[in-house]
């Protein structure tokens, strides 16, 4: 039995981006961000991922190349997602983080948009040792 209206080619990648993965998304938006930008190729999702050009998340989930940046920043300073989610202002409930880190859960969109802050501004390199006069 034919169908009276035809699904548009828009209406398909809604319903496709709806049952996606986050990896599934990222993928994604790499391959098109470089179709926009003439055909370029990404050079490194990993890198991409928490510096300043690049997405942390596909909606409300941190997509692996970010959670694996967010390790990094804790193991390098010995924090806990308690401590993260306190240094962002959200008191001292690290749970929310270490689920979306561990399990895949969603976040709140103002956590995403603190942590993406919170990863920029821990990025830089690290300050060098002072320099101390020799005895």
């Amino acid at each position: 039995m034919p169908r009276d209206k035809k699904r548009s080619r828009l209406e398909k990648l809604q319903n496709s981006w709806a049952k996606a993965t986050p990896a599934e998304r990222y993928d994604f938006l790499s391959w098109i961000s470089g179709a926009v930008d003439d055909g370029a190729e990404a050079s490194d999702p990993t890198a991409a991922a928490g510096s300043a050009g690049g997405p942390i998340a596909s909606g409300r989930y941190l997509l692996p190349p970010a959670v694996q940046r967010i390790r990094a920043v804790m193991a390098e300073r010995g924090l806990t997602p308690s401590d993260v989610m306190a240094e962002m202002g959200f008191g001292r409930s690290g749970q929310p983080l270490k689920r979306a880190m561990d399990d895949g859960a969603s976040l709140r969109l103002a956590v995403v948009a603190a942590l993406e802050r919170w990863l920029l501004a821990n990025s830089a390199a690290p300050l060098p040792p002072p320099i101390t006069e020799p005895r």
